[in-house]
């Protein structure tokens, strides 16, 4: 991230409601918002296209999982954070020491415990 730039965030959620209310505590607390990208196919052709800093991902979107994106993410070295309903333990063993944040979250749990501040 280049000084002076916003961290720039991607946002796959497939939940309209949950992405709009991640969008707007992001935004409120000045990060820029790549996104929100709603299926698994939108989100990796996002990632590719677009530089961000760091990625927030629903693993499960519309009953596909997000693992792809993951995998590529992280072969990328571009931290992650899963927001999911998922506990570790229901996650592949290669994502269990990523962080996450169980669903469901507030605004103040993304910002302050989870994201690198801007």
């Amino acid at each position: 991230m280049n000084h002076g730039d916003r961290c720039r965030v991607l946002v796959v959620e497939d939940e309209f409601l949950v992405a709009l209310q991640i969008e707007a505590d992001l935004v409120a607390a000045g990060y820029s918002v790549i996104g929100p990208f709603t299926s698994l196919a939108q989100s990796i052709s996002a990632a590719r296209a677009h530089p961000f800093d760091i990625a927030t991902l629903d693993l499960n979107l519309r009953g596909e999982f997000a693992y792809p994106l993951v995998d590529e993410l992280m072969e990328r070295e571009v931290p992650v954070l899963l927001l999911t309903g998922y506990t570790a333990l229901d996650l592949p063993e290669r994502f269990r020491a990523l962080p996450r944040l169980a669903k469901p979250f507030d605004g103040t749990q993304l910002i302050q415990k989870r994201l690198p501040p801007v």
